[in-house]
């Protein structure tokens, strides 16, 4: 990637600060069936920590690419569902159980995935990314962006 690249595209994730103070606020009303349908990606995820045992509770956005569930993020927490991990998901009002999966995938892949969550309407702040005004970034720029994808499965 050169030089330009990276002005035009990068990682951009809300400090962990910030995250700290607003996540309590986004959890509360993403439970509430209300304000919970009216939010488009948002979501919440409750998982246990692999080694804490912790229940932890976690916003985000939620994509859907070719038909999977995935969240884009670089956090942390993202480890929990190295070889998979049962997961709750609150999202527009509604309760769903399931498998969450860090994915291993290439940067094209990633890129690619990327690129469809854009073009279905996501902006690049759902995303964790900072786009030059004006830039569409194609899916070779965001092959370049180090991102880590994890799928949800829903059981039936």
């Amino acid at each position: 990637m050169s030089k330009s690249d990276t002005a035009t595209v990068r990682l951009s994730p809300p400090p962990p600060a910030l995250m700290r103070l607003v996540n309590p606020v986004v959890r509360r009303v993403l439970t509430t069936r209300w304000s919970g349908r009216r939010i488009r990606r948002q979501g919440m995820i409750e998982f246990t920590g692999r080694r804490t045992g912790r229940t932890l509770r976690v916003p985000v956005c939620l994509h859907d690419v070719d038909g999977e569930a995935l969240i884009f993020t670089e956090r942390p927490w993202r480890f929990n569902f190295a070889g998979g991990a049962a997961v709750t998901v609150t999202r527009h009002g509604r309760v769903r159980r399931g498998r969450a999966l860090l994915l291993d995938v290439t940067p094209a892949e990633a890129g690619a995935a990327f690129r469809a969550a854009l073009d279905d309407g996501a902006s690049p702040f759902e995303l964790g990314l900072k786009v030059s005004r004006g830039y569409v970034p194609s899916a070779a720029d965001l092959a370049g962006i180090a991102r880590s994808l994890i799928r949800i499965d829903y059981d039936q």
